[in-house]
């Protein structure tokens, strides 16, 4: 078996390619990076250059990647090779495209409900796959008084493009988007929003565009996506502007402007923390990791919070339906539905120290045994018919 491994950059590469060289060694597996982030993904031809170089000096009997990349699944099934992915975002990083249904695909992803939408489009090379964790790695890191804090949250707060969207709009189809979002806000048990969207009112929104002369011309997931976006950001800032009333609140983000940083006057705003190096400590030391899901990830156990359980962290989340599935609530994790909930576990589990510990523990224990990268990758190439 010798593999091909298209590095491109992402947060999960480094551990994937030191498990797939535990799995197949070093004359088994080559490592190809090129970072197609701002290049062209479905026909690159810089980087097929590169891409057939590898191949014509050596054979390989599978491809594989993180995300899902148009152009390597054409490159793969043009040689008839089989390629794998495994995309840690939800959506996916590319919009639905033929390239996708190629028999020599293997795409594995980790939301449910993310298959069942490609598979309804009439793509049936997707299966399900939970994400990894190296919970050997981070056992190597240990707690640092530089990230204490009551409450942490790292990640983006997804300013949305929403506004930009909505010039150019007559006041009832603004008025329909903003009804929609606030609808959405409400609704965490059901996404709403990609029956909503209609293709009626993509085509009238693109006719409002042309009419005005802005050089906008949406498909359907652009415009989801961007409300997903901004009803995340809603959940996030409300979430951490309410926690910063009672708690000693940490945020670690790139992404923040003058407004939001008036809206959490009350939050303590750092910059962001280095993935690798810097991420596992601050799990380690917060005495509750926060996640608030991006709302289009609909089921899927986020990267971040097997971050959090997989450096013994305390995780506090909204109730997303593979973890409760996963995990036990109030036992391995603490899941809510609303703010007001998660206000209520969050001053609960600060005042009873002893059981916070227990359940990060168990939820630690849990992601050591059931989500190991090893066992993963195992499944997928089994899969795949190797």
């Amino acid at each position: 078996m010798k593999l091909l491994m298209v590095n491109s950059a992402s947060y999960v590469n480094e551990d994937v390619m030191h498990f797939l060289g535990e799995m197949f060694g070093a004359a088994g597996l080559k490592e190809l990076y090129y970072d197609f982030k701002g290049k062209d993904v479905y026909d690159n031809e810089e980087f097929k250059e590169l891409f057939e170089k590898e191949l014509n000096i050596k054979s390989f009997d599978c491809v594989m990647s993180t995300d899902f990349y148009p152009v390597i699944a054409q490159l793969c099934y043009q040689r008839g090779i089989k390629y794998i992915s495994w995309p840690y975002d939800a959506p996916m990083n590319v919009l639905p495209c033929p390239q996708m249904g190629y028999e020599t695909n293997f795409i594995f992803h980790f939301d449910k409900i993310e298959i069942e939408k490609y598979r309804k489009l009439g793509y049936d090379r997707f299966w399900h796959m939970p994400l990894g964790v190296n919970t050997d790695k981070y056992d190597a890191f240990r707690p640092d008084e530089r990230f204490a804090a009551d409450i942490a949250f790292m990640g983006k707060l997804y300013r949305s493009k929403l506004p930009i969207i909505k010039q150019g709009l007559s006041v009832e189809l603004v008025a329909y988007l903003d009804k929609l979002v606030k609808v959405q806000k409400e609704n965490r048990d059901r996404w709403i929003v990609d029956e909503l969207v209609s293709q009626p009112i993509i085509d009238e929104m693109n006719r409002q565009y042309e009419a005005a002369g802005k050089n906008l011309n949406l498909v359907k997931e652009q415009i989801t996506y961007t409300i997903a976006e901004y009803v995340t950001y809603l959940d996030r800032v409300e979430l951490l502007e309410m926690l910063g009333r009672r708690f000693d609140v940490h945020l670690y983000t790139y992404d923040i402007g003058d407004t939001e940083k008036e809206l959490l006057k009350n939050v303590k705003i750092h910059g962001p923390v280095y993935y690798n190096t810097e991420m596992p400590v601050l799990f380690k030391t917060a005495r509750i990791n926060l996640n608030s899901s991006l709302r289009s990830a609909r089921s899927a156990v986020p990267l971040r919070a097997l971050d959090v359980l997989g450096c013994g962290g305390f995780l506090l989340s909204n109730a997303q339906p593979e973890l409760m599935e996963f995990f036990e609530d109030r036992k391995e994790v603490a899941l809510f539905k609303d703010t007001t909930k998660a206000i209520e576990l969050a001053g609960y589990y600060l005042d009873h120290e002893d059981e916070r510990k227990e359940i990060a523990e168990a939820g630690y224990e849990k992601v050591k045994r059931n989500f190991r990268y090893e066992d993963k990758l195992a499944q997928m190439f089994e899969i795949a018919g190797f």
